[in-house]
């Protein structure tokens, strides 16, 4: 059941991104306002990532870990839901903002992988693998962030998926 949690999420995620993608470039939307950002002359550290996405522990979602791939960054990121309920939903509304942020603190970085693993319903301080997903700047900067509710959005694709 897991599994097929994790399929779903992640096909869910990637279709989210696309439409609502595709919806502010047909809109003209620009995406998120110019911000103060680090430019990548050097590798993102790990405490950099921590300050933006937050530091992961027991109790709390977050990076655990940060690798250069061959042009993308790769992020280990730990997601707790604190009510053991609703993952998928709980996971967009969490991550929505902070990949927002993200992108706008860091003016040149372009591919992103995440690799997330959530905590299990059933026992506790066991972690395992949830989803992983990729996301690039130009994806990024054509969803409409004001307004955004990725609760729905995530919902509405999840239903559809399962119809």
């Amino acid at each position: 059941m897991r599994t097929d949690r994790s399929a779903r999420v992640a096909v869910a995620a990637v279709l989210f991104v696309l439409a609502v993608g595709f919806s502010a470039a047909c809109r003209g939307g620009n995406g998120p306002e110019a911000s103060s950002s680090v430019p990548l002359s050097s590798p993102v550290t790990l405490d950099q990532l921590k300050s933006v996405l937050g530091a992961a522990n027991d109790y709390v979602s977050g990076v655990v870990d940060v690798t250069q791939g061959t042009g993308e960054l790769i992020i280990a990121y730990r997601y707790y839901d604190v009510d053991l309920q609703n993952y998928e939903t709980d996971f967009a509304s969490e991550m929505a903002p902070r990949i927002q942020a993200l992108y706008k603190k860091f003016g040149s970085l372009d591919r992103v992988r995440f690799q997330v693993t959530s905590n299990n319903p059933v026992t506790a301080g066991l972690w395992q693998s949830f989803t992983e997903f990729s996301l690039d700047r130009k994806t990024v900067e054509e969803i409409h962030w004001t307004g955004f509710l990725a609760r729905h959005i995530l919902d509405l694709v999840i239903k559809n998926k399962k119809s």
